[in-house]
């Protein structure tokens, strides 16, 4: 997964930049599907703002989060986006069960129905 991590209003150290690629590719070990993710750090007046935006096949989800801390906002924001993502994949495998719901109830009725032979 492709891992981009821009600041605004300040210069990135190394640190930084090394926390926030893990904290993000620790949601890609768990969601193989994301290609790329955009961390972005941002400071105004005593708040830290991190803004965190992931794509992937048929997914763009972003999360935000401000605190007064740097590291607390990505904390913060990946655990946001880790809510995100893990609903989306619920949804996903709940609509799928759903759907294997409505064969398998139609197959019973089908199979439910009695036979009529008509004879002479």
């Amino acid at each position: 997964m492709e891992v981009i991590v821009s600041a605004r209003h300040f210069e990135v150290g190394d640190e930084l930049r090394s926390y926030a690629e893990a904290k993000v590719t620790e949601l890609a070990l768990e969601h193989p599907k994301l290609t790329t993710a955009r961390v972005v750090l941002e400071v105004q007046r005593n708040w830290h703002l991190t803004e965190v935006h992931v794509t992937g096949k048929h997914l763009d989800m972003v999360a935000t989060a401000q605190t007064e801390n740097m590291y607390a906002s990505i904390d913060a924001a990946t655990e946001k986006l880790e809510k995100q993502l893990r609903k989306h994949l619920e949804k996903i495998q709940d609509h799928r069960v759903k759907e294997d719901a409505k064969v398998t109830e139609a197959e019973a009725e089908r199979d439910a129905e009695p036979e009529v032979v008509e004879g002479n």
